[in-house]
């Protein structure tokens, strides 16, 4: 782990460089570094108990505030994205799963990026920020706009370029790739679950270099007005293809894997096993094959490659001239399972999946490099940004402003970080507990000081009533109805408009 004793001017560097027009202006300029399925195996996290290599997301905490105890919206992509960028829960909004477009289903509703371009800022984007789909990048939040290069042979084949341009808006040049089979040998998994260099495929012919290519240009670019610039990388989301020199970062006789309990699902209510097994397949086929080890090196891979990444990202922007005015926001929509509570991938309600690396890194602050421990979720960033950028109040979000806890890491924070899959079901992470609630009224209670892998429930014991019942209240007294799902829909890419299949809604997704 990277100690954070560095300070803002020897990390940064910037600070000494010569200011430009966008550092005069009064209002900041703010970069948005968007990752995929990082869990909280990073540096400054201590997540991974083996040695992870994340220099550089260990530097930016170092120049800024990272908080350890920071967890998702909701532990898919696209409810977890929504969350963030509308300022609103799912249970406010009913956008709880991937196959919703927040753009059909509230068309009023204004996101982030877009409150900031209403606001006098330049808006641009690249990458995975909202969720691929149509209705997820609309043009109404951007000033400019680069579509996400995908380069999965698998899930984007050359083969039906039409289908996933109708199906995901993916308007980007395919990237010509080399037939060639999955590396591990497991004909069981789900695709896209695999992992390995794709042979042939020059390194920056990966998609998620396509996008730091952008934010370097955009970056060495005047501009004239400040700006909202948002980078969407999509590792370590599955599958995991990166250059080889990554997987040999991790040799497999120093891969640790994650400490299990055999019958840690015993004591977790019905609905919390479903979840489980919801993709434990995969798992499942892992184990029978002998390649766990091999999955987790593979993921480790992919966190030292987005770090990379991150690192060209800031570097670009410390040699830009924008550094002195621009807050740094980097975070992650969810985490991942790699074998703890018996599963693979996501969509569950625990700790592996719900905390995340988030960092804010805003010019100025006399506590840089200070971590806070303070629980917190990514609905608090939209009006954080807010008020950092001294733009007016926006009503109606769900979250609360986090300038407190950036200029006194140890203040009083009354509020506790929730994360939603599902209407009805919920997660309060506090300080020292998690507790979780189902749609069934079922519960689980962990004590985080003394069970960090939260493998004992102790939501039977009368013991704990107090503190069950102060996190009882934490859960919306309310959820809204599922949104309508997108198979309801008629999109027109070309147009960028919905047409509701049955009661014949329109909506225009250019206004």
């Amino acid at each position: 782990m990277v100690p954070l004793l560095t300070s803002l001017a020897a990390c940064g560097g910037a600070n000494n460089r010569e200011s430009t027009d966008s550092d005069a202006n009064s209002r900041h300029n703010v970069l948005l570094i968007s990752i995929d399925d990082m869990r909280d195996w990073v540096g400054f996290l201590d997540g991974y108990e083996g040695v992870v290599h994340t220099p550089n997301m260990d530097r930016l905490a170092a120049q800024g505030i990272g908080f350890t105890n920071a967890h998702t919206a909701s532990p898919q992509c696209c409810p977890s994205r929504n969350a963030f960028f509308t300022g609103k829960r799912p249970s406010t909004t009913g956008l709880y799963e991937n196959d919703v477009w927040w753009k059909a289903a509230h068309p009023d509703l204004v996101t982030l990026p877009q409150y900031f371009k209403n606001n006098g800022y330049y808006s641009a984007g690249a990458g995975k920020v909202f969720h691929h789909t149509p209705g997820h990048n609309p043009p109404v939040s951007w000033n400019e706009y680069q579509d996400q290069v995908f380069d999965d042979p698998w899930s984007f084949s050359q083969s039906s370029p039409t289908r996933y341009f109708l199906e995901y808006g993916y308007r980007g040049p395919m990237i010509p790739l080399p037939d060639w089979k999955p590396l591990h040998g497991m004909e069981e998994v789900s695709l896209p679950m695999d992992w390995g260099a794709i042979p042939g495929l020059d390194d920056h012919d990966y998609g998620d270099i396509r996008v730091v290519d952008y934010g370097r240009d955009f970056l060495s670019r005047k501009h004239d007005s400040p700006f909202f610039l948002a980078l969407g990388i999509y590792k370590p989301h599955i599958p995991w293809h990166v250059p080889q020199k990554y997987f040999e970062m991790y040799p497999l006789d120093q891969v640790v894997l994650p400490e299990v309990m055999e019958n840690d699902l015993d004591d977790v209510p019905a609905e919390g096993r479903r979840l489980a097994r919801r993709r434990s397949r995969d798992f499942d086929a892992i184990l029978k094959h002998g390649k766990w080890k091999e999955g987790v090196q593979a993921y480790l891979a992919n966190i030292s490659f987005v770090d990379d990444l991150v690192g060209d990202i800031i570097a670009a922007l410390e040699t830009s001239g924008y550094a002195n005015n621009t807050i740094v926001v980097l975070w992650s929509d969810h985490g991942f399972h790699l074998g703890s509570k018996q599963t693979w991938h996501k969509w569950t309600l625990w700790e592996d999946v719900t905390r995340i690396p988030f960092i804010m890194k805003v010019p100025g602050l006399e506590t840089a490099g200070s971590l806070c421990h303070q629980p917190v979720d990514m609905l608090n960033v939209y009006p954080t940004l807010i008020s950092l950028c001294s733009l007016p109040p926006k009503e109606g979000l769900d979250g609360y402003d986090m300038t407190p806890l950036l200029h006194d890491p140890e203040t009083a924070w009354p509020w506790p970080a929730i994360t939603e899959y599902g209407p009805g079901q919920v997660a309060v992470r506090t300080m020292d507990w998690r507790y979780i609630r189902y749609s069934d009224g079922s519960e689980e209670l962990y004590d985080r000081k003394k069970d960090p892998r939260e493998w004992h429930n102790l939501a039977s014991g009368s013991q704990y009533d107090d503190v069950l019942q102060e996190h009882r209240q934490w859960v919306p007294s309310a959820f809204a109805d599922q949104a309508i799902k997108r198979e309801e829909w008629f999109f027109d890419p070309c147009s960028y408009t919905f047409l509701h299949r049955t009661t014949g809604i329109f909506v225009d997704g250019n206004e």
